[in-house]
């Protein structure tokens, strides 16, 4: 990340338009280096994690997915679980409570892959990619409003989504590529 001294513009204020449930919707103030205000609106967010879940299988691994009602984009998508930060949560906490609510999974071990800004240019969230391991079934405990289907793809299947665009959640996307870049698939 760069120095925030180095920018041209320099936040002189920050007021928050709306209080969110996960996240604030705030206004900044800026003024450039002629001293001419500028407004920018973002998201405040407290973080998020994602997780690549690896199950053992008799016929290799499998990768959990969840498919997700998306309004916003207005489809159901596949994705890695993944969820939001709650206050004072850290992100590999976040990260096993949402495998066990959106897939009914424990983890036996949880590794960091790799952290990113989401969408930086329009909130500050910062998302946690773990990769999952020795599965245990507990369940799912989605929370209210949430559905969600269980799906187990082979490693193969998870990888050509992506590159054929079958697959266009960023952060599943994402995960899966750094995964296949480290050696973990």
């Amino acid at each position: 990340m760069s120095d925030p001294a180095a920018f041209h513009l320099s936040v002189i204020d920050e007021t928050t338009i709306k209080h969110g449930r996960a996240y604030n919707f705030v206004e900044l103030t800026l003024r450039d280096e002629d001293g001419v205000t500028h407004t920018r609106q973002i998201v405040r967010h407290r973080g998020a994690a994602t997780v690549l879940a690896l199950l053992d299988t008799e016929d290799g691994p499998r990768v959990l997915f969840v498919r997700n009602e998306r309004h916003a984009v207005g489809a159901r998508m596949d994705e890695l679980p993944a969820g939001g930060m709650e206050e004072g949560e850290a992100p590999e906490q976040t990260a096993r409570r949402e495998l066990r609510e959106e897939t009914g999974y424990d983890a036996g071990s949880l590794e960091p892959i790799a952290r990113f800004h989401t969408t930086p240019g329009i909130t500050d969230e910062l998302m946690h990619a773990f990769v999952a391991r020795d599965l245990t079934h507990v369940g799912q405990d989605l929370d209210d409003g949430e559905h969600l289907s269980v799906h187990q793809w082979t490693v193969e299947r998870a990888l050509d989504a992506v590159r054929s665009g079958g697959l266009t959640d960023a952060k599943s996307m994402l995960t899966l590529l750094l995964a296949e870049d480290r050696g973990i698939l």
